[in-house]
């Protein structure tokens, strides 16, 4: 949004009057500024938009995550962020952890999934437990719909995704290989990288069979 000059009208006989030099030279100086203004307005827009336009196939588009067939389910395993997760000043950030997130429970990888998790969940998770609980765990069709910065080193994601599992995996309310999930996951600012951790949002989590 470029910044406009206005001279009153009184002004553009001073500034056009032969004798005055000096209103003439300020003229370009003035409209010199005005096209900096309107240049810096232009770059501040795009920089805004930026961060949606470069994610490309990152971002959701709404209503179709459950176009998957049955077949094809769990579906992608990409981690989509709606545009308003997007525009969240933490959005690529979060986007990235949780790749790493359900890709390593999707290659039943105890050691990467623990690199993307609070250490008081990784105590709280023995390798040989997390490894009976996901051995057949896919995960898929993954989107964040909300970030909510909780504090300044904590985010609350909403989000949905969809996993397969045999049904013996399922949790017991819902014995299901396909399970459609909306969860909400806290994350934590710690050395310096967001990672995933335990907390009561967890405890609001729903499912329903696909």
């Amino acid at each position: 949004m470029g910044c406009s000059v206005r001279v009153a009208p009184r002004a553009f006989g001073l500034i056009w009057h032969p004798l005055d030099v000096s209103s003439r030279l300020l003229l370009p100086t003035v409209l010199v500024i005005a096209a900096l203004t309107a240049g810096a307005g232009v770059l501040a827009r795009e920089a805004y938009r930026r961060p949606v336009q470069a994610a490309g196939d990152q971002i959701a588009v709404p209503s179709v995550s459950s176009s998957v067939p049955r077949s094809s389910q769990p579906g992608p395993s990409g981690v989509q962020l709606s545009i308003d997760a997007a525009l969240h000043p933490d959005g690529q950030r979060v986007r990235e952890v949780l790749q790493r997130y359900f890709d390593s429970i999707n290659a039943h990888d105890y050691e990467a999934w623990a690199k993307t998790v609070t250490a008081d969940r990784v105590n709280r998770t023995p390798r040989i437990r997390w490894e009976s609980d996901y051995e057949s765990s896919r995960d898929g069709t993954i989107q964040v719909h909300r970030l909510e910065t909780v504090t300044p080193g904590r985010l609350r994601v909403m989000m949905t995704f969809t996993s397969t599992q045999d049904v013996a995996k399922a949790p017991a309310e819902l014995q299901a290989d396909c399970i459609r999930w909306r969860v909400v996951y806290p994350l934590q600012e710690e050395e310096g990288s967001l990672r995933v951790d335990l907390g009561t949002e967890g405890s609001s989590s729903q499912f329903t069979a696909c």
